[in-house]
């Protein structure tokens, strides 16, 4: 197990995640953001089958910086519930690791 989690979230569409991206990294709460720029989302939401285009941030960041990134997101999110999955990373790169480590210090 490593310290590292990658952490998923969709915003409304590319405009708001690269707002997003670039605010968690100028608080250092990420090291790397990837946007993929368009997903198709099928979910419910109020009782009612909801299909749309959203963008998908991918947060590379340490474990250590969950508890001030989930409510930073939440604070800054259009939605009203954001997704926020948090899911660790057991093994990787170390040399990128490293890199992690030097760019959130």
């Amino acid at each position: 197990m490593t310290n590292y989690c990658l952490v998923f979230c969709t915003c409304e569409n590319e405009m708001a995640a690269r707002e997003l991206a670039m605010l968690l990294l100028q608080q250092q709460l990420a090291a790397c953001v990837n946007i993929l720029p368009t997903i198709e989302s099928h979910y419910l939401w109020q009782g009612k089958l909801e299909t749309s285009t959203e963008s998908k941030l991918i947060i590379k960041t340490e474990q250590s910086k969950i508890d001030e990134l989930i409510p930073f997101i939440k604070l800054h999110h259009s939605y009203e519930v954001p997704e926020i999955q948090v899911v660790p990373v057991i093994a990787g790169n170390q040399d990128y690791f490293n890199w992690i480590n030097k760019v959130l210090s």
